[in-house]
């Protein structure tokens, strides 16, 4: 992320120049999390935070939440206001969960064994989501808003279920109120158990490929196609996952430029990445250096104008001969819990367009795997 200190402007500078180059003005919108369900709705939140979970400290957990008819609708809108030098409107690469934890099974074996719920089941339990999946589907055929895949769940299975098999009281009245993502009660902290692909053993990554194996087969059943794009949830993915990620389709990967991974059993390897790289599989990295955040808060988010500092970021990859790929997060659009919140994200981001369109009039808004496509010829 940018920072306007010498230090940070120059690692910025430095991050952009190993990779693939270009001299078009390439800008691509990467989103992550659609599809999964965070906090249900306001009820939910107001119940959290009544009984000591510290809901409100994480912009996450006080406004993300699945999205719905409404949230698509307005996003879309947004969009089809600007045309690019191609005269084609601005287009999200959404990274998508596929399904959530079956709550009611769960509970109902005791808390003892792990169940899954596919998307589509998930959004019957919701009451204004039942064009979501529509939706998606015209997002891609109108190439708006084109998915790709975040994985099966937003959590990681065996973390998850160790905290409610233990009793865990914060655990269990996120659990009772059908949310997850809290990561405080009382000021106890809870291990991350949204890193859905980072094992805690050697013994679970066979588990991690089965997942990965059914989050394809899900991805083909909602959108008719496979997934090309990948980019692993919350926390980074098992070297070894990258066999099962090109069994389903996966052609392009989106990795940190620093990346320090799971071997298992807590030990870790690091590896550096740039755009354009390829791994033994002739897959694709491709890496972000651009972000965009309007609705965040709380811990390292200080930023003071979130358009600004994405627009110097853009203005670096650009000197550099390289796409700007921004990570957007769902989170900034959506309106469940609170609508003034998406708003405020929506109005950012037609001022963000806007500004890169008036500086760059030459620039062409892609999808993840168009740009993959580009830098694999």
């Amino acid at each position: 992320m940018y920072r306007n200190t010498f230090k940070g402007k120059l690692l910025t500078h430095l991050s952009n120049l190993p990779g693939w180059r270009t001299t078009r003005k390439i800008v691509v919108f990467e989103s992550d999390d659609w599809g999964s369900i965070r906090t249900k709705d306001i009820n939910s939140f107001n119940n959290m935070l009544k009984n000591g979970l510290q809901v409100k400290s994480n912009h996450y957990n006080a406004v993300d939440s699945l999205e719905s008819n409404a949230d698509l609708e307005r996003l879309f809108e947004t969009l089809l206001q600007f045309r690019d030098s191609t005269a084609r409107p601005p287009v999200f690469t959404p990274l998508c969960i596929m399904g959530n934890p079956d709550f009611d099974k769960i509970e109902k074996s005791g808390f003892t064994e792990y169940f899954f719920q596919p998307l589509d089941k998930t959004l019957e339990e919701y009451p204004e989501h039942d064009k979501v999946l529509f939706y998606w589907k015209a997002g891609r055929d109108n190439r708006l808003f084109v998915p790709a895949l975040h994985g099966r769940e937003h959590i990681n299975v065996r973390r998850f279920m160790d905290l409610l098999k233990s009793g865990d009281e914060g655990m269990r009245i996120s659990f009772n109120n059908r949310s997850v993502g809290v990561s405080s009660y009382y000021g106890k902290t809870y291990p991350n158990y949204l890193g859905a692909l980072h094992p805690t053993s050697l013994q679970e990554i066979k588990e991690l490929h089965e997942q990965l194996r059914e989050s394809g087969k899900l991805f083909e059943l909602f959108l008719g196609e496979k997934p090309a794009f990948f980019v692993a949830p919350n926390a980074e993915e098992p070297k070894e996952l990258e066999n099962t990620l090109d069994s389903i389709g996966i052609r392009y990967i989106g990795r940190a430029k620093r990346r320090i991974y799971p071997v298992g059993d807590g030990t870790f390897k690091k590896e550096w990445n740039w755009i354009g790289k390829k791994n033994e599989l002739g897959q694709t990295i491709l890496t972000r250096n651009c972000f965009f955040e309007p609705v965040a808060w709380g811990e390292h988010h200080h930023v003071v104008s979130w358009v600004d500092n994405c627009l110097k970021e853009i203005e670096i990859a650009f000197k550099w001969n390289k796409p700007a790929v921004i990570s957007t997060h769902r989170v900034n659009y959506i309106g469940n819990i609170n609508k003034s919140s998406r708003e405020r994200g929506l109005q950012s981001l037609t001022n963000l367009i806007s500004k890169i369109l008036i500086k760059w009039p030459e620039s062409e808004f892609m999808t993840s795997m168009e740009l993959g496509a580009l830098i694999s010829k």
